[in-house]
């Protein structure tokens, strides 16, 4: 999850890689710059991270030893009697000394760290992915934290005591390596740190609606492997199946706690309702209802589409971020424009549509709203009753005759697009692109049928 988000870049970028699709997904943000500048930019971020860690591992290594005889007499199972802990190795000791300095170093440079990581991904984020990248960051390292402190304070004690009840139960003269014992409490820590990390991110994407049944599959791979790779460096060889035990109680929290994310259905917002077509096909509409500027009148979506609403979409980068955002996340199948001409939004933009399988159509209700001197926004309600696919042409001529009768119009003009300077008179409305059902209607009826090309 982290090395996608971290990929993800708007500013300065040239690709953003999604691992479920071979296509470049473009925010209207981002711009064409070299790989080699996000390379750079990337660079310099880690190299200031490093040299931060760097200099609070030195720091820390002066009052390490503190630290250590601190968890130390925590740990030592014999501490009541007489200590049972000694060295047998002064360079693995010196060792474990300065790996110590240097995971407190990297812990106490987190907050640092998640602000350059965010300051890095921002740009290539949508706001969904924005607010769980910020959220997993935030959750992982104040709880680590926590964990790491109970870990060694209350669970890893008691671990150690109940071995030792063991084996004085078996007459052994207790005398423990205090390395190994090191070793194992930092390889606990950093799996039970790992297993936070991974149920938080499931939890996390439950509740931003980024995760559903659908693409189940497609969070478990990823967090498994990222998981499982880093379980496997941190587990220490000389404990023989260990990682293996470790393994399955990481994956069966994950499981755990995710099972009802795993197995939810696709989130839904915005009205959104799944209208079948003739074929059994699902389709999940939502009407971008654009004022453009108070330039476009509202009218009311048809039933079943969802409807979310701005002030000038196609001007706006945020706004367009925020639309194609819920595209993604609900599995939107088609966006309806009420007056964005589709035209006005760059090419990168309505690619993103493409890439994520969303047919993008306007009703252009700027131009129909200004047909009429006097407008009831009939030419509006005719456009969106006039939609087709997913719906029939047979229920779109029945629900436009029903506002052409209602108006008792005598005159129909109908065309590709709205011709320059038409003004209706009260008993002409004007119907772009007409299904072939509505217009053997209309003829049955006798309307006149004026046809305009442009």
């Amino acid at each position: 999850m982290f090395t996608e988000l971290l990929f993800k870049r708007g500013q300065k970028k040239i690709h953003r890689i999604w691992f479920d699709r071979m296509n470049d997904l473009r925010l209207p943000s981002d711009q064409h710059v070299s790989v080699q500048s996000h390379l750079d930019e990337l660079t310099r971020r880690l190299t200031a991270i490093i040299i931060l860690i760097s200099i609070l591992t030195v720091i820390w290594s002066f009052s390490v030893g503190d630290l250590l005889k601190y968890s130390l007499n925590q740990m030592d199972p014999c501490l009541s009697s007489s200590p049972c802990l000694t060295v047998f190795s002064p360079q693995e000791w010196a060792g474990m000394k300065w790996l110590t300095a240097a995971l407190i170093g990297i812990l106490t440079a987190g907050p640092y760290a998640i602000m350059q990581m965010y300051s890095f991904a921002k740009p290539g984020l949508l706001p969904s992915e924005r607010k769980t990248f910020v959220s997993w960051m935030i959750v992982i390292w104040s709880s680590a934290s926590l964990f790491l402190y109970l870990i060694t304070t209350k669970f890893l004690p008691w671990l150690y005591q109940k071995g030792h009840e063991m084996n004085g139960e078996l007459a052994l003269k207790p005398v423990y390596d205090a390395t190994e014992m090191l070793k194992i409490s930092v390889s606990i820590s950093w799996t039970l740190v790992l297993i936070l990390s991974a149920i938080s991110i499931i939890v996390l994407a439950n509740f931003t609606n980024l995760i559903w049944k659908g693409n189940a599959d497609w969070w478990r791979i990823r967090v498994y492997a990222i998981m499982l790779m880093m379980l496997w460096i941190a587990t220490p060889t000389e404990v023989p199946g260990l990682f293996l035990i470790m393994a399955l109680l990481a994956i069966g929290s994950v499981e755990l706690f995710g099972w009802k994310a795993f197995s939810g259905p696709i989130p839904v917002a915005h009205g959104l309702r799944e209208i079948y077509d003739v074929d059994g096909g699902i389709h999940r509409i939502l009407y971008a209802d654009c004022t453009c500027c108070g330039t476009s009148p509202q009218i009311d979506p048809l039933q079943g589409m969802g409807i979310v609403q701005y002030d000038s979409v196609c001007r706006d980068i945020q706004q367009q971020n925020h639309l194609l955002d819920q595209v993604k996340k609900y599995r939107i199948s088609k966006v309806v424009f009420s007056g964005c001409v589709v035209d006005s939004f760059s090419k990168d933009y309505l690619k993103s549509y493409d890439i994520l399988k969303c047919e993008v159509v306007s009703l252009n209700l700027c131009y129909l709203s200004s047909l009429r001197t006097i407008s009831d926004n009939v030419e509006c309600r005719l456009a969106m009753a006039n939609l087709t696919a997913p719906w029939s042409e047979i229920s779109s001529a029945e629900r436009s005759l029903e506002i052409i009768n209602e108006n008792d119009f005598t005159t129909i003009y109908y065309g590709n697009s709205v011709p320059f300077g038409l003004h209706l008179q009260k008993d002409e409305t004007w119907i772009t692109n007409p299904t072939n059902a509505l217009m053997q209607e209309l003829r049955k009826s006798g309307f006149s049928l004026i046809q305009y090309s442009n």
